[in-house]
């Protein structure tokens, strides 16, 4: 599970934002709460992010997913090729300064806490600590991108340093060595960090394919859909191969990202098919089949790529970020989706979900604890993205926050001094 998450100098990030998903001392809603016996208060369920466009709230999602994707597939970096370094342009000393990743978080009950700094040419600063019965232990420490610092398995860490270029984490070049000793901790990205865009993004595909492959698991997507009442009562899907020259040029990156991450040599492309039953003409129940992205409405297509990620984070207790959460979602059904995760029967394995949104009606108390509620704004002096959370203004536990939010009273509304366009 996510404890915290930091970002420096990155996209529109200048100075340090940091996400916490360690509850307060408040005794609110207490299901919305993971209890851990190593976190005093415990560890939220789930946080939202509030802020106007272009303030830096999906570029708070984006330096998750940057860093998740960094960890998994730097090995495969080649030497003097140059890592996909964005800093803060709108300052001068920041575009020459390096990216910085902090994140903390937990993995078969030991927490880790793993730190990245990058330029264009290659990785600056990187470590790696676990914490065993809550004392620090060092796994590996680099300084000034070829000094490295080991405690233990010196002679073997060692010889994966030797072996690790200037412009490759050390967390993901060890793991593809072999090494045990960074093992879980890169297996907690690749494993229990998923992150997902706006875009249809091919892991999700992936994900519900696998999922309706299963008797159990088609049962739950099912029941999910039908709670969602979209009146579909079966679906099917198969996968055929594609050539990646074939594809259209908007998807190749995208694509490309995906073949790496999951190692895959040939694109695959995945045919979904709906049923829903309908009543015949002499009162006979028939079934009608519609092809899903042809047929099926944007909202339908939207819940049904969601449902893929959030059953198997609620199922195997991963944390899932999501951009977006309630496009093209009804404000009901985006409530079931995140009372899933407050829900100790649904939610049984410490699952986690962090989102943006734009929709104030989840601006609700009864809803989320004033820890769960984050916002973002841009700095009026650096322009840069400011991450802040709701607690930092005191509001009292019945106050109604979508009130509050909209009339201004916590920042993070967009400004527009007279709405005139056209004159």
């Amino acid at each position: 599970m996510l404890i915290e998450f930091s970002v420096q100098n990155y996209r529109s990030i200048k100075e340090k934002a940091t996400l916490s998903m360690i509850a307060s001392p408040d005794d609110a809603k207490n299901n919305n709460v993971i209890r851990n016996e190593n976190i005093e208060d415990g560890i939220l369920r789930t946080a939202v992010i509030y802020g106007p466009n272009a303030s830096g709230k999906s570029n708070i999602v984006n330096a998750m997913q940057f860093l998740r994707n960094f960890v998994l597939t730097s090995h495969m970096i080649q030497k003097g090729q140059k890592l996909n370094y964005q800093p803060f342009k709108l300052n001068e000393e920041s575009r020459s300064s390096p990216c910085q990743f902090h994140i903390v978080f937990m993995r078969k009950g030991i927490r880790f806490a793993y730190n990245l700094e990058i330029v264009q040419e290659k990785v600056i600063n990187e470590s790696l600590y676990s914490y065993p019965r809550g004392r620090q232990s060092l796994i590996f420490e680099r300084t000034n991108s070829t000094t490295f610092k080991f405690t233990k398995d010196k002679p073997e860490q060692g010889f994966i340093s030797e072996r690790t270029l200037e412009n490759v984490a050390y967390l993901s070049n060890s793991t593809k060595l072999n090494y045990k000793g960074t093992e879980e901790a890169f297996d907690w990205f690749r494993e229990d960090f998923l992150t997902v865009g706006l875009a249809n993004d091919p892991t999700s595909e992936d994900l519900i394919f696998e999922l309706i492959k299963s008797p159990h698991m088609k049962k739950i997507v099912l029941r999910a859909l039908a709670e969602a009442d979209v009146d579909i009562c079966d679906v099917s899907a198969k996968k055929t191969s594609v050539e990646y020259s074939k594809l259209p040029p908007e998807l190749k990156p995208m694509i490309r990202n995906f073949m790496l991450l999951s190692n895959q040599e040939e694109v695959i492309a995945y045919e979904t098919k709906t049923v829903h039953k309908i009543m015949g003409k002499i009162g006979k129940e028939e079934q009608v089949t519609f092809d899903m992205m042809s047929e099926e409405s944007e909202g339908t297509k939207r819940l049904f790529m969601l449902m893929g990620p959030i059953i198997d984070t609620l199922v195997h207790g991963k944390t899932l970020i999501l951009d977006e959460l309630d496009v093209r979602l009804h404000l009901l059904i985006a409530k079931m989706l995140i009372n899933l995760f407050h829900d100790e029967g649904q939610n049984k394995s410490g699952a986690q979900l962090i989102f943006t949104t734009h929709d104030v009606k989840l601006l609700d108390q009864q809803l989320f604890r004033r820890d769960q509620i984050w916002f973002t704004e841009k700095d009026e002096l650096t322009k840069g993205t400011r991450l802040f959370s709701l607690l930092e203004f005191g509001p009292r536990k019945d106050e109604n926050v979508e009130k509050g939010y909209l009339a201004g009273r916590y920042g993070a509304l967009p400004f527009i001094p007279t709405g005139k366009v056209m004159e």
